[in-house]
């Protein structure tokens, strides 16, 4: 019977002598010791680091976001992945992928240092999976436009965004000098405001109101300037330097003279139709809810008789994920309401698809009702001409 093989002993001495070998040349020499590709991936598979953790992306769409953006401002970005291997002895080589996002109007390419990319790391973070660095790449673009005024901190869009332009890279910042930490004085903040500094607050404020009163007119309120005075002396931070204000009150006094020869103006019967004309020129503001403005288009359609429209929207499948809905309403096929009238595609959210379809038609009722009112005027005058 063949006796069990023993299991075969590391020769410690030739291992131990090997590292020697190597560090003395590195010590003598400044340089790393050079290694065969086999003693290199020997040594990779013994001090092999540990796997690195995916950057965090968060339970947001951020590709959704993206392209939101780029339907509303007809701006593009070219997305292109990066293949990287980590080679492993007697193994397929570890796959990871990185994804860059490029503006093609700007060039500006995410991530980049600065912005998603450490000022000093060598490279790009990268994933395991293709989709997930497709998914940072539209983070980090989606942050640059967070932090230049193009896209809200929520995700929305702002309705009168900044020029879009290239931006400067960032740079490491500048370590602080000791002559920074030296206390100001007063620091301008505008025109008219000046803040003071706890140290140096009393002395300057004494001299600011000093000149104030030698440059306004004669009171014509005594008692408010004592304590204007008095809240001046006490620190207040915040000093006018508009000095001309106070006689601002003599307007009021004077218009009652004008008042008695406009009182014959007669108007009555072209108000009750200027607030709504007026109302749909203005732009609405953007605290106005989807209520107010589904509400307001189901008012104009009785009081000008006609269907309460339905809302019919559908989500629109081109990019899986993208949350993008096209809509359209429903006026029964009513003969005087346009075919494509409120009709809205790839907007992002339904909400959003919903609101732009009602301000659509909002803006359709009200210049319907507007054009009422006029063939109704000319009636009216043609109607009194034939009675003279």
């Amino acid at each position: 019977m063949p006796a069990a093989s023993s299991p075969q002993r590391v020769d410690w001495a030739a291992l131990k002598a090997f590292i020697a070998d190597k560090e003395s040349f590195e010590a003598r020499t400044g340089y790393p010791a050079p290694l065969t590709e086999q003693e290199t991936a020997a040594i990779a598979i013994l001090l092999r680091p540990p796997p690195r953790p995916d950057p965090e992306l968060g339970s947001q769409n951020w590709i959704g976001l993206l392209n939101r953006f780029l339907q509303v401002r007809a701006e593009k970005v070219r997305f292109e992945d990066e293949a990287r291997q980590e080679p492993r002895l007697g193994k397929a080589p570890d796959l990871r992928w990185a994804c860059f996002a490029t503006f093609d109007s700007t060039g500006d390419k995410f991530p980049r240092p600065g912005d998603g990319t450490d000022l000093d790391a060598p490279q790009s973070p990268d994933f395991t999976r293709k989709q997930d660095a497709k998914q940072y790449a539209a983070k980090c673009a989606c942050k640059w436009l967070m932090d230049n005024g193009q896209m809200l901190p929520s995700g929305d869009l702002p309705k009168y965004p900044l020029a879009f332009g290239p931006s400067l890279k960032k740079t490491p910042p500048v370590p602080p000098t000791a002559a920074s930490t030296s206390p100001a004085v007063v620091t301008s903040v505008s025109p008219t405001v000046a803040v003071l500094s706890p140290v140096k607050a009393p002395p300057v404020s004494k001299t600011v109101v000093a000149k104030v009163p030698a440059k306004r007119s004669p009171p014509t309120t005594p008692p408010t300037e004592p304590s204007n005075n008095a809240r001046r002396q006490e620190g207040t931070t915040i000093i006018p330097s508009n000095s001309t204000a106070l006689p601002a009150p003599k307007q009021p006094l004077e218009s009652p003279r004008q008042k008695p020869p406009k009182a014959p103006r007669i108007t009555s019967p072209l108000k009750p139709s200027t607030p709504t004309s007026s109302s749909s020129s203005t732009p609405r503001s953007g605290s106005e809810s989807e209520v107010s403005v589904t509400k307001r288009v189901q008012e104009l359609c009785s009081h000008l008789h006609l269907p309460v429209p339905r809302y019919v929207l559908r989500e629109d499948t081109s990019v899986p994920g993208a949350d993008l809905w096209n809509g359209r309403p429903d006026f029964d096929d009513n003969p005087h309401v346009p075919d494509d009238l409120g009709v809205v595609t790839r907007v992002f959210t339904k909400k959003a698809a919903k609101e732009k379809m009602a301000e659509e038609m909002l803006d359709w009722l009200n210049g319907l009702l507007e054009e009422r009112r006029k063939h109704r005027e000319d009636f009216n005058k043609r109607s009194e001409g034939l009675g003279k």
